[in-house]
């Protein structure tokens, strides 16, 4: 109890030196300092989550009943779309954070960058030299990480492109004129010329049939009558056409309190049938989760807080009378999509409302943030 008394004491003594140094002083946006300074967010992270998925449309064949007659036994019956997972990947985006936001008054002799967010870019003395943004070698870069928004589910309606990947004979060659469909042209007629082209193939093959031909013309007369079978054959089997297809959902994972704890995050659902689903979607689907695992320890995270000895009457005094520059030291983490065999993906990422709010102590500082994550790489 006495070390935890002097360890106050010590904090309260600490605090009252560093903002007496301060150049720079930071209030949180409810401190009546509005009006007063610059504001400024702190980042957060959101996860965007793409998957790609084969849409296959099977369509019912005109003679699809009568498949048997050509030994087929599984042609489709019916019309029926299905969906099959084809891949994931795991992104990140950078983001203010509403509930991290700050009023920063300065003098007259430094420059305020921010970025189109409201994100602080560089605060520099006027006057002063500083290094850009990316001439900054990667052994100087202080670490801190990535960005953002409150948790929510959110579709994008964009799609790619669908390409067919396994052809529609019997549409091209209609295109074409090749072939026509004849109401009253019975299934077993159909067969009796798919036969006959058949035997054309083989006399082709066996070079019976009257004249002379190159290599090369009969191998073209051979694929052409092929392609004709398969059309004919089509109209037994229907037709399955195969797109592309992408969806993109964000979360935004929120710090449990017990980091020994894996924090699951609901993405969206996928069926089969339907494909993927948001949340709140009409429709049965498995659900695809996001489960996040912290490599640090719920008492080593409150170690490494520069709040850890402050009482509440010196956290009041320090907003009250202004910190210095506040930002993220973000928290490496492990994201790994789960809820379905056809989904199998991992990332290592840094989650700033993982990790811990600092502010600067110095004066008289140049300070440079990333563009892209807003961590802080330099201060000079």
């Amino acid at each position: 109890m006495k070390n935890r008394s002097l360890s106050v004491l010590l904090a309260g003594l600490l605090i009252s030196g560093m903002l007496s140094a301060q150049q720079y002083k930071s209030f949180p946006i409810n401190s009546g300092k509005d009006n007063n300074g610059i504001v400024y967010s702190l980042p957060q992270t959101d996860l965007v989550i793409k998957f790609k998925a084969e849409k296959i449309t099977r369509t019912k064949g005109i003679y699809s009943e009568s498949a048997y007659l050509l030994g087929i036994d599984n042609a489709a019956l019916k019309n029926n779309v299905s969906y099959r997972i084809t891949g994931a990947e795991i992104q990140e985006k950078v983001s203010p954070n509403p509930d991290k936001r700050y009023i920063l008054e300065t003098d007259g002799k430094t420059e305020v960058e921010r970025t189109a967010t409201g994100m602080l870019k560089s605060i520099k003395v006027k006057g002063s030299t500083t290094v850009k943004n990316g001439d900054i070698p990667q052994d100087k870069r202080n670490a801190v990480g990535n960005q953002h928004k409150e948790m929510q589910n959110h579709r994008n309606n964009n799609t790619v492109a669908s390409l067919e990947v396994r052809p529609t004979y019997e549409q091209r060659l209609m295109q074409q004129g090749l072939l026509t469909k004849y109401p009253q042209m019975s299934a077993e007629k159909v067969v009796v010329e798919i036969k006959k082209l058949r035997e054309k193939q083989i006399e082709l093959l066996s070079g019976s049939l009257e004249g002379t031909f190159m290599n090369t013309t009969v191998d073209y007369m051979y694929k052409q009558l092929d392609e004709i079978i398969a059309s004919y054959v089509a109209l037994f089997t229907g037709t399955e056409t195969v797109t592309e297809e992408e969806y993109v959902f964000e979360i935004t994972p929120e710090k449990p309190i017990i980091l020994e704890e894996d924090l699951l995050i609901p993405v969206c659902k996928f069926s089969p049938s339907a494909g993927f689903m948001d949340l709140n979607e009409k429709g049965e689907g498995t659900k695809i989760n996001a489960r996040i695992h912290s490599y640090i320890s719920t008492e080593a995270d409150n170690k490494n807080k520069t709040e850890k000895y402050m009482s509440d009457k010196q956290k009041s005094k320090l907003e009250k009378e202004g910190a210095g520059i506040y930002y993220i030291i973000p928290q490496t983490v492990k994201v790994t999509l789960q809820g379905t065999d056809m989904v199998n993906t991992s990332k290592m990422v840094n989650l700033m409302q993982y990790g811990n709010v600092s502010f600067t102590t110095s004066h008289n500082m140049n300070i440079i943030f990333d563009d892209k994550t807003g961590e802080l790489l330099l201060m000079q």
